[in-house]
């Protein structure tokens, strides 16, 4: 996964990268595998909320089954 022109990385990713003591090369590599993580984290969401979609059968939370 890569990021679009439109990626914003969370605030506590950007402050760990900031405080983080190293090489430059260790900093980079930091901020990819935190922009990574986060992509990964966005589509497991989208993932879950589409699963959920195709099993509601389109009854909403407070239906009731007939009898």
């Amino acid at each position: 996964m890569t990021p679009d022109k439109n990626f914003k990385m969370k605030k506590p990713y950007k402050t760990m990268i900031a405080l983080t003591k190293g090489s430059k090369e260790s900093r980079n590599q930091l901020k990819r595998m935190l922009i990574d993580a986060q992509l990964h984290e966005e589509a497991a969401r989208k993932a879950a909320l589409k699963s959920k979609e195709k099993e509601g059968g389109g009854r909403g939370r407070g239906a009731i089954a007939p009898e």
